[in-house]
């Protein structure tokens, strides 16, 4: 992880609506912020650890993801480039410790500031209490949209519609993401994912390759995730 120190605040490009704020309480928050670049694969978030720091992305995709002690995993949200890390706010806002994970999934950047620092800046400055609550609200409809799925949708139709959005993110016929990648996603076993690509498969929505699947009908994939 490399420091970048202080910045010019060329961040602020990224986020609009605090580049707006001009009071003081801000201002000085703004003077602590700190920016730094992480490589692909850097864990950001450890469950159980202290949050110190309020997190927003200027670049990049940050993956957060809850695990079971099985080892089992299911991504609960992305944070991407303009977006605040939902998980530090929470926890501040709390003062409790993170109950889930992060992990980079590019070269990422992102500005921290300091717990005392954002906690000012809540208690005095009404345009960044309104920017964090309005951010809030629609980040956790992400969440909320998470756990319907889960709760409510078979597990064919989530693979299709992740298959889906995978394909349009990477513009793209053909994506590299193993079995063992996308049963990760889906919070399920690699066993299952691979039953259900096959038969993917065989209805000719896609061909599998070693660590790579292959698009070959937009239309009979949107079919199953929508049935």
């Amino acid at each position: 992880m490399s420091n970048a120190g202080s910045t010019g605040h060329k961040w602020l490009s990224v986020f609009p609506e605090l580049a707006a704020i001009q009071d003081d309480a801000w201002l000085e928050t703004l003077r602590a912020a700190r920016e730094m670049v992480m490589p692909a694969g850097t864990i950001v978030i450890r469950r159980g650890d202290a949050c110190q720091n309020f997190l927003m992305v200027t670049r990049g995709t940050v993956r957060v993801y809850e695990s079971s002690e099985s080892g089992r995993e299911i991504a609960l949200y992305r944070t991407g480039s303009g977006d605040i890390c939902i998980l530090t706010l929470s926890n501040l806002l709390a003062g409790t410790d993170y109950a889930a994970e992060a992990v980079t999934e590019d070269e990422v950047g992102v500005v921290m500031i300091p717990m005392p620092f954002f906690q000012n800046a809540m208690a005095r400055s009404e345009a960044f209490r309104n920017f964090i609550m309005a951010t809030l609200a629609r980040r956790l409809s992400d969440v909320m949209r998470v756990v319907e799925q889960v709760t409510f949708q078979r597990l064919d139709l989530r693979l299709a519609c992740l298959l889906g959005q995978l394909f349009e993110r990477n513009k793209s016929k053909a994506i590299s993401m193993t079995h063992e990648e996308l049963a990760r996603e889906l919070g399920t076993t690699r066993v299952v994912v691979s039953r259900l690509l096959k038969e993917f498969e065989r209805m000719g929505c896609i061909r599998l390759h070693r660590s790579q699947i292959e698009l070959l009908s937009p239309e009979a994939l949107a079919r199953v995730s929508r049935d």
